[in-house]
């Protein structure tokens, strides 16, 4: 079974698994889709003929249509990621849609903001599971920073920065010399 696997930087910068939150359909495959529900309009894919109404498209597709499966159309998931940057979405609801990124970590100093945003995101997901695993990675003074590689099917972007040929073995990515990452509050501000 796929998983959100929770990656987190010790005091040397170096990234490390550090647990692993069962189903990843429970993680940013459902936000994505609690999102687009509650901010987006309904969601009409381009094969669908003008004459069939906006009505009757769960009937025209026997399925409900929806830009996380649109996967023609490669602008539809930009629509919700988008929603980052909107004025009317709630600060809770960005901040989880962030933590869907790539390339974003939390600083430590920030794990109670997104452990209230998780606590309080509304809908079926893992994340109260990823708070509780937050709360846990609080209480460890060896950890400075949390990152999420969102489902276990793709390679892990943190701990398999880079192939060293030479050892036959990968490089884990390094937060405190590694540029390839952004703090996600400072997206926020």
């Amino acid at each position: 079974m796929s998983y959100t696997e929770m990656v987190c930087f010790n005091k040397k910068g170096k990234a490390e698994s550090y647990k692993d939150v069962k189903n990843s359909w429970r993680g940013a495959m459902a936000i994505w889709s609690i999102l687009e529900k509650k901010y987006l309009p309904q969601y009409r894919p381009s094969y669908v003929p003008n004459y069939i109404p906006n009505s009757m498209l769960e009937s025209y597709c026997h399925y409900k249509p929806s830009r996380c499966a649109d996967l023609m159309n490669k602008d539809a998931m930009k629509e919700i990621w988008n929603l980052f940057n909107e004025a009317n979405v709630n600060e809770i609801d960005k901040i989880v849609l962030g933590t869907t990124f790539d390339k974003v970590i939390v600083k430590k100093e920030n794990f109670p903001k997104i452990i209230d945003a998780f606590n309080k995101f509304e809908g079926k997901t893992s994340l109260k599971e990823q708070a509780k695993v937050l709360e846990e990675m609080l209480k460890d003074d060896e950890i400075i920073a949390v990152a999420w590689n969102q489902t276990s099917v793709n390679e892990n972007q943190w701990t398999c920065h880079e192939f060293d040929e030479k050892n036959e073995e990968y490089i884990p990515y390094n937060y405190l010399k590694d540029n390839k990452h952004y703090e996600l509050f400072d997206e926020l501000k």
